[in-house]
């Protein structure tokens, strides 16, 4: 999990962070004491950027690659969800400088003169709806193939681009569209990416004839905090990195279920760290499930619907696990699990065989080399073939099969499709908009305002870029 907070990807964009003490010094040391305060007139966005570059540029200045920088336009602020001309002292980018849940801390130097300022320039910008994605009713055949080709997508679908930020993402906003007809919900969503990552973990045979499962990342220690394992810059494709391009969407449950926290503050009311007493955060603790960071709802009854795609494990099966987040205790008595739990039915993946020092199995429709395999497509490894393959050769150590549980794990359908030209994925979905599940999120009610979020997962086992904005499906009539 990511929590509410350490946005530290120079590639990515971020914003907020949660309780950080880690920050206070460097962020709440912004200092616009010099004597030279800006002019900020109510409609003058110079003003604005110098009086934000002043109070805010230690830490969010070009290099920094947080989510708002102080060299984003007026046009880039304005769409970005970080201002809400409608409820401008609500808005992100005045709220986070004041708060101890910004990653920086209080932002000592940003005066209550200066948050009048900015205000007033946020409530002269137009209303974008920038973080609402409204669903259109279609009457098409819609295929969650990953290719975006019914007409209605682009004729009738009208684009959401939610920012995010705060893992490894080469991405910095997700483009989304939604339509729906008499039964279904679709989603397309696009992103981008520099590479496809498959390599999941794979079996590699080393120069002594030895083979090894390649660990995902070189795990932190325990108690290291995400900003200091991961630094101001990160390559998410570089050397000993052997992992899955990933995406999750949650979902409020609304009912008797639904989560407070999550409806008043997204993605970031899941985030909590045992490390630090249930702050948002994420300190790493790899031998101790009980300290690690988690991702946990704040009550027994509560529940956010969690729609996770993992591509190497379940993309050729057509199907996005469908799991939820539900109340978790912190320590002993805890489950393993962290409160991410999954709905009724089987995963459809399993680590493959590997016996005696060597992978068992193969793809007969592939080469050795490739990463995808099915329970019912393998081929036993010979001990001829796997001393044949040279140094550096990759088996695929996750088998898989289809996903059970319907309703249950298995209610999704999608599909994604990774452009190499484009350097871009294309993903679709398709679920029903009542599945009848307990543990979902139900669409029946076409007046509601559905709260969500959506984090990528970059060749990451966790560390997700996120959306820091809340984002709200409607359905238009």
């Amino acid at each position: 999990m990511v929590s509410a907070s350490y946005f530290t990807n120079t590639r990515s964009l971020r914003l907020l962070a949660a309780a950080g003490a880690l920050f206070v010094s460097a962020c709440g040391s912004d200092d616009d004491s010099s004597g030279v305060t800006p002019p900020v007139a109510a409609n003058n966005y110079q003003g604005v950027a110098q009086l934000l570059q002043a109070d805010c540029g230690s830490c969010h200045g070009t290099a920094s690659g947080r989510a708002y920088t102080v060299t984003m336009d007026s046009a880039s602020l304005v769409t970005s969800g970080f201002i809400d001309p409608t409820a401008p002292g609500s808005s992100l980018l005045l709220a986070k400088t004041r708060s101890t849940s910004h990653g920086g801390g209080v932002v000592s130097a940003f005066s209550t003169a200066d948050s009048s300022a900015v205000a007033q320039w946020i409530a002269k910008q137009p209303a974008t709806g920038a973080t609402s994605l409204v669903a259109y009713k279609t009457v098409s055949t819609i295929l969650p193939d990953g290719i975006d080709a019914e007409v209605d997508w682009r004729l009738v679908a009208k684009p959401l681009y939610a920012r995010i930020g705060g893992g490894w993402s080469d991405a910095t906003e997700v483009s989304m569209r939604a339509m729906y007809d008499a039964n279904n919900l679709y989603l397309l969503l696009q992103w981008s990416d520099d590479v496809a990552s498959v390599k999941r973990q794979p079996f590699i045979k080393d120069t002594a004839g030895t083979w090894k499962k390649a660990a995902a990342k070189a795990l932190p220690a325990d108690g290291t905090d995400w900003v200091a394992y991961m630094g101001k810059a990160f390559n998410e494709e570089g050397a000993g990195l052997y992992y899955e391009d990933k995406l999750a969407l949650a979902w409020n449950t609304y009912g008797a279920s639904t989560s407070p926290a999550f409806e008043q503050s997204g993605c970031a009311g899941l985030c909590h760290d045992p490390a630090k007493g249930g702050a948002p955060g994420t300190t790493y603790y790899y031998s101790d499930g009980a300290k690690a960071a988690k991702k946990y709802t704040n009550a027994a009854n509560e529940i956010v619907d969690l729609w996770h795609w993992k591509l190497v494990r379940q993309d050729h099966n057509l199907k996005m696990d469908d799991q939820y987040v539900r109340y978790w205790v912190p320590g002993p008595t805890g489950a393993g699990d962290g409160g991410r739990a999954s709905d009724a039915g089987t995963s459809g993946y399993a680590d493959a065989p590997f016996v005696g020092g060597f992978p068992v199995f193969r793809g007969k429709s592939i080469a050795p080399g490739g990463f995808y395999y099915q329970v019912t497509d393998t081929v036993r490894l010979t001990a001829a073939e796997l001393n044949a393959l040279p140094a550096g050769s990759m088996i695929a150590s996750m088998m898989t099969s289809p996903i059970t549980g319907t309703p249950g794990r298995a209610d999704i359908d999608a599909k994604g499709y990774y452009n190499p030209a484009t350097k871009k994925w294309t993903y679709e979905i398709k679920r029903k908009l009542v599945t009848g599940d307990d543990k979902d999120v139900q669409f029946n009610d076409l007046t509601r305002t559905y709260k969500f979020g959506v984090a990528v997962f970059d060749n990451a086992q966790i560390e997700h870029s996120w959306s820091p904005s809340i984002l709200k499906l409607t359905f238009k009539p």
